[in-house]
């Protein structure tokens, strides 16, 4: 109980030790150097923006022929505003698959497709900049003959606050 005491002491002290010596006054700023202000969710956020990412892994894909696929939620993303930068896909390809076609649908719906051979190796899927990545997205692999795939889905975007 006296350390708590002790420390909560030295912390009070040093915050007015800092407050002291650095004085601040709102005077001293102009305008033009105030930043704009938004409110999220009763917080205030002053310009915020920046770069995030997502990823998901599907479930264990087999195409016999036919389309196979797994949803991948982006979750909760960051910002009120978000542009997809980039998208890309790990495939993980089972010994003994054929070559397969990757199918990459955003949650807007657009659809791409990759043509994949036989073994593991990271796709870059373009066709989404600028979309917004936040939804579901849906991975998959089609083949001619027998294909099991394990995919990992990585959305890379760039956000801002309103």
């Amino acid at each position: 109980m006296k350390t708590k005491r002790k420390l909560t002491l030295l912390i009070t002290c040093i915050l007015l030790f800092a407050m002291s010596v650095l004085p601040v006054s709102a005077a001293e700023n102009t305008a033009a150097e105030i930043p704009a202000v938004a409110t999220v969710n009763d917080a205030v956020v002053l310009g915020t923006s920046g770069s995030n990412y997502f990823s998901g892994i599907t479930s264990k894909l087999n195409s016999l022929g036919s389309l196979s696929y797994s949803n991948i939620s982006s979750g909760s993303c960051s910002g009120d505003v978000r542009s997809i930068t980039s998208v890309t896909v790990y495939c993980r390809v089972s010994s003994g698959s054929d070559s397969f076609r990757l199918v990459v649908t955003s949650p807007s719906g657009a659809t791409k497709y990759v043509s994949c051979g036989t073994s593991s190796t990271t796709y870059t899927v373009s066709g989404f900049t600028g979309e917004d990545p936040k939804g579901t997205w849906k991975v998959g692999i089609i083949s001619n003959g027998i294909s099991t795939v394990t995919c990992t889905l990585k959305v890379n975007y760039n956000y801002s606050f309103n």
